[in-house]
This record gives C-alpha cells, structure tokens and sequence, in this order.
C-alpha cells in the first residue's frame, strides 16, 4: 500500500506524521518539526506519510485543486524535516479501513511506528472515525507513544489549506505567502500562443496549466519571479484573465519578462508570486492597454527589489 521508504531500514523504527499536507504550509510544517526532533530523540526515522490521490478524489466529494503537487509537497516534506516521505495510494481499499486496521496494518505493520505525531483535529480510518484518543489507547497496545501538536495559528484562527487556496482565489498572494512560510508558486508548460503580447511590446509566454488539480489565483496581473530550465529568477509580470481589451472569452495565464529576452517555448516556467499588481480590466484600444502594461511594470520592479 506504501510507496517503499528506503531510510527506514537503517533506523529501525519510526516517528511518523500524517496527513495530506496540501502545500505543507506553517501548520504542516510544525507537525514535521516536531516529528524530527522526537525522532532525533529516539535514533529512530521521521517519516511523513501522506495520500496520493488526494481522499477527496477517491471519496466522491468535490475535486479540491491542489497547493503543490505531489512532487513539490514531497520535496517540501524533506525540507521541514522528514528523513523520508511515505506515499500511500488512496483507493477504495485505502477508504475502507478501519482506523484500527490503518494503525495495525500500516503505520505499525508497515512503518515500525516508534511514536505517532498527530494534529490537534486528525482524524484517520473509514468514515474519520479515528482521533487522538483511539490513537492513544492503540498506541499503549501496541507500543507506541502518541504526541499531538497544536493549531498553528493568526488572528484569522488555524492556518489550513482551505483558507490558503481561498485567499489565492481572492487574489492574496500576500496572505497566502505568509501562511505558507514562502511564496506560492505555479508551474506550466509554455505553449504557442496568439503572439498578440509581441504586436505591442510585450511578449508574452502562455503557460498550459492543469486547472482542474492546480489552484489558480484571481484574475488580475502580477508581480512574479519567473525561472525555467537553467534560467535563474527573472523579474516578471504575469496576467492571468481573459484579455478582455481583445475580446477574449478564454483563460489564460501567461508571462512577460522584465529586462529579458528568452525563448521559453516548450519549458517549464515556474512562477513566483510576490504581489498583485491590479484587477483584469478592459481598455479603450491597445494604446491605452500599453500605457497601463508600462505603469504594471514600474510596480512591478518595485515589488520585487
């Protein structure tokens, strides 16, 4: 059911955390910290297990686009502390455990669980029927210690997912960023485009995104650091709307570069959000839309100095 966890072996047993960890924002990343330092305490391996496909996916709710991809949330994992990062496949089998088959079975039979860091509202097994109690009192059955961490917290309340995705979906790159510890960032493919951007002085790089399993922030234009392939950080604007000033109906999201000429064609571009330069609006022609890129631009140079 797990994805091999090769580090494990040379330890023995296991500090494990789990969750989906969408993002690995503040809160998740407390959660691993405090599963690396028990595990430095033991001399045993802090392990993140988390789920791929997300469970929501698998058990019929609505789809939930995605902070970071499995990838990214992995290589975050590592980043906070986790010596490994444990994938388990969500399926039908995986939603039908119970949660005392799910410890047995997989985080004892599986990950050798020396000890068990849970958040302060984890829930775990078929239908969230597991919580920190459950856990505790299979943790004296079976020999492992239980710890649970805290709410991290702002004066909106828990730092989550959810209030992530709806402040990026607002248009808060700010916001988003202070919660997650670091800036939100967008990946995509740069495909052919309109080359309308090259007919009045800004060349634009379209990206193809996966908008169904990736959040995308609100329309508007942007102030980002754009990088591809080899390419380090560059300045960049980007505009994520329909261009409206052309008629537009479909949605895009691309990327001018400051001071740069690269063909991008084909890569990878990451984007960078720093700040959000203004709302997607209609202008009376090109000329009008040009002038206003020009001011977008000298903000956006300050934005990101």
């Amino acid at each position: 059911m797990i994805t091999y966890v090769p580090g494990l072996t040379s330890y023995g047993t296991a500090v494990v955390t789990v969750g989906s960890f969408d993002g690995v924002h503040l809160g998740h990343r407390a959660l691993v910290e405090a599963a690396s330092r028990i595990a430095r305490e033991q001399g045993a391996a802090s392990i993140a297990l988390t789920f791929d496909p997300h469970p929501r996916e698998v058990l019929g709710g609505p789809g939930i686009p995605q902070l970071a991809s499995l990838e990214e949330r992995a290589a975050l994992l590592r980043a906070a502390g986790a010596n490994e990062v444990a994938i388990m496949r969500f399926d039908q089998h995986a939603a039908a455990l119970s949660a005392g088959a799910f410890v047995e079975n997989v985080l004892v039979g599986e990950l050798r669980a020396s000890a068990v860091i849970m958040g302060h509202d984890h829930r775990f097994g078929q239908a969230r029927e597991g919580d920190t109690a459950l856990m505790r009192s299979m943790g004296g059955e079976h020999g492992f210690e239980v710890f649970e961490v805290s709410a991290v917290t702002d004066a909106h309340g828990a730092i989550s997912s959810s209030r992530i995705r709806g402040a990026l979906t607002a248009g808060h790159v700010e916001d988003a960023a202070r919660m997650l510890g670091r800036t939100f960032s967008l990946k995509g493919i740069v495909v052919k485009g309109d080359g309308r951007g090259s007919t009045i002085g800004f060349p634009t790089a379209n990206l193809d995104v996966d908008r169904v399993r990736t959040v995308l922030p609100a329309r508007g234009v942007y102030a980002v650091w754009a990088s591809a392939g080899g390419m380090s950080p560059r300045k960049a604007m980007l505009n994520i709307g329909v261009r409206p000033t052309f008629g537009g109906d479909e949605e895009h999201a691309e990327v001018h570069l400051l001071d740069t000429e690269a063909d991008l064609y084909g890569c990878e571009v990451r984007a960078e959000f720093v700040a959000r330069l203004r709302d997607e609006r209609k202008f009376d022609g090109a000329e009008a839309l040009v002038r206003q890129l020009n001011e977008d631009g000298l903000r956006c140079r300050a934005a990101l100095r």
